[in-house]
């Protein structure tokens, strides 16, 4: 494969992963909108769509992952853009419930298939920079929270556009990516390329380490995920605030900061950065929940900095441990890890709309942030351990290593 060809695939792979971004923004900016103003979704049924969107995501990693080796990476690619454009336009054609929870299930099986895709396919082009990599490709997640913030609250909200074209327009990154797959040579996965066999993935996949990863992931996520699709209707009723504004503010610290996950890991290893990112993230979101009721501005965007600071690199760091840890496992390892994510996220995004109807949502919010107090729990005992036992060590993907660590 041509250096170009490499260069327009990863190209595809960050506008991908930043239209699922824009699809996820403006579905949040519109729950304030279908709820409080057009008086379309309650507050239970626009919590069980976004749940179910992320139900869909969580069932295409479960198909695709251990497929996506035999099935190949530019099939996975298009069929994920059929799913997002099919999608984006139901939920704009109907106001029915209904209607828009199929159509948003099958916008977030598009964007599971695209993780099951894209991670392998990182880790494929750039093996030996798995982690800066995949924080680079990942860091395009919040520009397009960023782009889709920004556009939806300074342009579309300005001109009282139609309900409708927050989604439709975010047709527009799923058609440039489309076309920039179109005729491109895509590589084999690591496993396939090194002639791994199925039992090897399989028995990799249920290592015990790599159990309590995937726990680890559906306690991360759920934290990192679930409140954000709640902080405009939070914010918008504690403290009349722009809750997507806060989203964007926290989008360009984790754009940010995601492009210096190589020198930073050089410093402290992978565990050690989930170990920092997830007490940072318990203590932001519950600072976040309070910081809502006081009504304070400068109070909200401080907690809302150390809340985005502790998810900046949760997701991608997870899906390079086990691409680093668990390379046997493949396409499937690195999917499972995106599969539990999206469904502790599924069961967090209506729970939270639960919770906060019984009991209000800032409390809804200090509840979630005992998740990755959790996590927390897990990764500084396995931090400490590492110290003790000789450090981060990355596992080649040969298989002699592969045998022996099975």
């Amino acid at each position: 494969m041509s250096d170009k060809s490499n260069k327009y695939i990863f190209y595809a792979s960050c506008l991908s992963l930043m239209s699922a971004a824009l699809i996820f923004i403006a579905r949040e900016h519109l729950g304030h909108i279908l709820i409080n103003q057009e008086n379309i979704l309650t507050k239970v049924e626009f919590g069980n769509i976004s749940g179910w969107a992320f139900k869909g995501t969580a069932l295409a990693l479960l198909i695709f992952s251990p497929l996506i080796d035999w099935f190949g990476l530019k099939k996975g690619m298009v069929i994920a853009w059929l799913f997002q454009v099919a999608g984006i336009v139901g939920f704009v054609i109907s106001k029915n419930p209904m209607v828009m929870l199929i159509s948003m299930t099958m916008a977030g099986f598009g964007w599971g298939v695209l993780e099951a895709t894209i991670n392998p396919l990182c880790a494929a082009q750039f093996p030996d920079q798995k982690t800066r990599m995949l924080n680079i490709l990942h860091a395009w997640w919040p520009a397009g929270l960023i782009v889709g913030g920004l556009f939806s609250t300074f342009f579309l909200d300005a001109i009282s556009a139609p309900w409708q074209v927050y989604m439709l327009i975010m047709l527009i990154p799923v058609l440039i990516y489309g076309v920039l797959i179109f005729n491109k040579k895509f590589p084999e996965t690591e496993r396939v390329d090194a002639g791994v066999s199925n039992k090897i993935m399989f028995k990799t996949a249920i290592m015990p380490g790599f159990l309590l990863l995937l726990f680890c992931m559906s306690l991360t996520a759920s934290a990192e995920l679930a409140p954000g699709q709640w902080l405009e209707t939070t914010f918008k009723e504690y403290a009349n605030a722009s809750g997507t504004l806060i989203l964007v503010y926290g989008s360009m610290i984790m754009f940010v900061l995601r492009f210096f996950a190589g020198p930073l890991v050089k410093v402290i290893n992978p565990i050690g950065i989930m170990t920092l990112s997830t007490f940072l993230t318990s203590i932001g979101l519950f600072l976040l929940s309070q910081a809502a009721e006081t009504q304070n501005i400068v109070l909200i965007y401080l907690s809302a900095t150390v809340f985005y600071l502790g998810v900046c690199y949760m997701w991608p760091t997870m899906y390079s441990l086990a691409a680093e840890l668990f390379p046997g496992g493949g396409g499937l390892t690195i999917g499972l890890i995106g599969f539990m994510g999206m469904l502790g996220v599924s069961v967090w995004i209506p729970k939270i709309g639960t919770l906060g109807q019984t009991y209000g949502l800032t409390t809804a919010f200090s509840i979630v942030s005992i998740l990755p107090a959790v996590a927390f729990l897990i990764y500084i005992i396995w931090w400490i351990k590492l110290g003790r036992t000789g450090g981060y060590q990355i596992v080649s993907l040969n298989k002699k290593n592969l045998d022996s660590s099975n």
